[in-house]
């Protein structure tokens, strides 16, 4: 690649919608995962954790939030000038972008396997957050704390990515990407001089960072990060399995990601050992025996200490009927 900007630099220009929340895990927040005890048990039992697709969201109406948000601002006067200054740059380029986008858009939404986090303040440790609970808890739920090493890995082995929501409605997002693409024109010679495959790929998976992870602005609260897998895109790996299973009465394909680390190929955090943080055992009527259950597990799944990292949430929530 004949230009003087490093990789990494390239990359952060693309996805500077983004930075700030990567860097934020850097300085050593952590993410959380809200579910029932049952899910719980059995991503700690049996070190593994299923991402289901996007039509099973709670709003699927998410996924097509952020497409809409990406052909407003692409057909806004910023898009139609960026459009411009890149077929100037790379003649008929931007047929190749949008065609490049158009024939995944449909897979990237219907082929999209998920799950969901959140971010976690170091206030929450005592009781968890609860919005969460009121919104995921259900009459039992757990809340799984993670650390942050397997979600700052810059590694392709897993072929499982993850990245932070932005909040913003359609009229936001427009006016955001006007100093997006602003801030790629004034890159000038150093972007020109850049393979035009490189180009192609960085606004594929711009564009794909936008439609996956652009929510409504009133779901800010929630600071959610996903992790996505899509298999017509993103391949295979040893870590992934599919497989059909039911879930709350529904068949459905589901990938099943394994917990597991291999330094040798860049995965370290992924083990249980490495990835739970701690475990918030939600308001509920049992809380210990979901503790005793959990902590069996963690202790079989190799956790050091697994007792002093279970606590439960006495928010006097009241149940759900």
């Amino acid at each position: 690649m004949s230009t003087t900007m490093d990789d990494q630099a390239l990359m952060n220009l693309f996805v500077s919608h983004l930075i700030e929340r990567v860097e934020r895990l850097k300085d050593g927040s952590r993410l959380v995962h809200y579910t029932s005890a049952d899910n719980a048990y059995k991503i700690i039992a049996g070190k593994q954790v299923w991402l289901r697709n996007a039509h099973l969201m709670n709003d699927y109406s998410e996924m097509r939030h952020g497409l809409e948000c990406l052909r407003a601002a692409w057909n806004s006067s910023a898009g139609v000038e960026l459009q411009q200054w890149l077929d100037n740059s790379w003649q008929g380029i931007k047929e190749e972008i949008e065609n490049t986008f158009n024939n995944h858009a449909t897979s990237m939404i219907d082929d999209t396997y998920m799950i969901c986090l959140s971010e976690h303040d170091d206030d929450e440790d005592s009781y968890g957050r609860l919005s969460m609970w009121r919104a995921y808890g259900g009459h039992a739920g757990v809340a799984l704390v993670l650390n942050t090493a397997t979600f700052l890995s810059e590694t392709d082995a897993l072929a499982v990515y993850s990245m932070p929501v932005v909040y913003r409605d359609q009229d936001q997002f427009v006016e955001w990407f006007q100093s997006w693409a602003a801030a790629i024109m004034d890159a000038g010679d150093t972007i020109t001089k850049i393979d035009r495959q490189i180009i192609l790929n960085l606004f594929f998976h711009a564009f794909r960072s936008f439609v996956l992870a652009t929510k409504h602005p009133g779901f800010k609260e929630e600071r959610e990060w996903r992790v996505y897998h899509s298999p017509s895109l993103d391949g295979t790996s040893p870590w992934i399995d599919i497989s059909i299973e039911t879930v709350g009465g529904v068949p459905q394909q589901v990938v099943k990601l394994a917990l597991k680390d291999d330094p040798e190929v860049g995965v370290v955090g992924a083990a249980p050992e490495t990835l739970i943080n701690k475990v918030i055992i939600g308001p509920c009527e049992t809380p210990l025996p979901i503790r005793m259950a959990l902590g069996q597990a963690m202790e079989a799944a190799g956790v050091q200490e697994p007792w002093s990292k279970i606590g439960m949430s006495f928010i006097p929530l009241r149940d759900r009927q």
